[in-house]
């Protein structure tokens, strides 16, 4: 079973990250001033500059960045580092069935 933090929605103005598993440290997430609600943490911003702030420091605590279609929030990191907005590693989910995922270093 995958113990991770996972963000799920990385939008221009919202980030959700959920807690799977057990033993996360989610303390931090609320620092930041994320939101609780059920196994989810919510926060909004203003800026863009906000965005790769909170982007950064989940990065840092080795949130997984999920892959999907669309603009699945992967996809998002992948389109800011091509920008030059952000410089630093982070790791990506590719899912293959419930249980079955792939975690890769970018």
């Amino acid at each position: 079973m995958l113990n991770a933090m996972l963000v799920t929605i990385l939008e221009h103005k919202r980030i959700i990250v959920e807690s799977r598993g057990s033993g996360n440290d989610t303390s931090i997430l609320l620092k930041l001033g994320f939101l609780k609600k059920g196994i989810s943490y919510h926060i909004s911003f203003d800026n863009e500059s906000e965005q790769i702030f909170l982007i950064k420091k989940l990065a840092e605590i080795g949130a997984l960045f999920s892959y999907g279609h669309g603009w699945a929030p992967s996809q998002v990191m992948d389109y800011l580092k091509e920008q030059g907005k952000i410089d630093f590693s982070y790791r990506e989910i590719m899912w293959r069935s419930p249980d079955n995922y792939e975690i890769i270093e970018h």
